[in-house]
């Protein structure tokens, strides 16, 4: 997609339930034990330098739209990203140790500067498990 300012920040979020029980006051008190749900991670990216096609594609938000002959026509709502294969790949390359994450959407605002000395480009990716349960690894391939 193209090259950040100062990298990329990873923030990976934790779900859980509480677990209530009259021990500690039911269903107002604290709870009894915590169940933990799976995780996601957001990856924001603000970038200096970028190929306008490839951020056309992520500006669509849906995988494998016609983003460069569609672009400023949102499509029909409905289409399920993930059962329809519409998720996209990311993946950050720094000096060391790769990032990839195999399934991404676009859920947040996509910010375009459009500056006199440059411009620049605000992208945050939201990472899920993908159906190998893998939200993260090291492949670059």
């Amino acid at each position: 997609l193209g090259y950040t300012r100062n990298g990329a920040e990873v923030t990976e979020e934790g779900y859980f339930v509480d677990g209530p029980g009259d021990e500690n006051g039911g269903d107002d008190g604290p709870p009894i034990d915590i169940i933990y749900m799976g995780q996601t991670a957001r990856i924001r990216v603000e970038m200096t330098k970028w190929d306008e096609q490839v951020l056309n594609y992520v500006r669509s938000r849906v995988a494998n739209s016609n983003a460069n002959t569609d672009l400023g026509q949102p499509g029909d709502a409905g289409p399920l990203l993930f059962a329809g294969s519409k998720d996209i790949r990311v993946l950050l390359k720094p000096a060391l140790l790769p990032l990839n994450f195999p399934r991404c959407i676009v859920r947040e605002p996509i910010e375009i500067g459009k500056g006199t000395k440059y411009s620049t480009a605000i992208c945050t990716f939201e990472a899920h498990k993908n159906n190998s349960g893998v939200l993260w690894n090291r492949v670059i391939t």
